[in-house]
């Protein structure tokens, strides 16, 4: 019988190192679009993936290429759940990009602008609250 307790005592702690190593996900829940941007969010084609800092977007493609900008919020506009952002990268190359969120922002419609020419239009998936590859 005291075998059985001990073989009980033992399970039952193991259970708890198990949980302790567990991690808890926070939904974010962003109060501005300037807000939604900021994190990791993947392209729903696979690449590029994005990190975006309150200033700053590093794109990391397929290949390892990794690509850091810098950005302004050119215009917001919360009822309509969009934004648009100037990215400059380190050659100073500048782009535009509207972004329109869904309405929980776990999604995001981004069209880009050169020149006021739209180059594309991609879709991403909010994943974390990463900055940084």
């Amino acid at each position: 019988m005291r075998r059985n307790k001990v073989f009980i005592y033992m399970l039952v702690l193991f259970g708890f190192i198990l949980l302790g190593g567990c991690t808890v996900t926070v939904e974010k829940e962003p109060e501005t679009v300037e807000e939604a941007l900021v994190g990791h969010w993947v392209n729903t084609m696979g690449s590029p993936d994005y990190y975006f800092t309150a200033t700053e977007l590093i794109e990391m493609d397929d290949e390892g290429t990794k690509t850091e900008m810098s950005y302004v919020v050119v215009e917001s506009n919360e009822e309509d759940n969009t934004i648009t952002i100037r990215t400059t990268d380190s050659k100073g190359g500048e782009e535009d990009k509207k972004i329109e969120f869904s309405d929980d922002r776990e999604t995001m419609k981004e069209t880009s602008y050169i020149v006021g020419v739209e180059s594309g239009t991609e879709d991403f998936t909010y994943v974390d609250s990463k900055t940084k590859p």
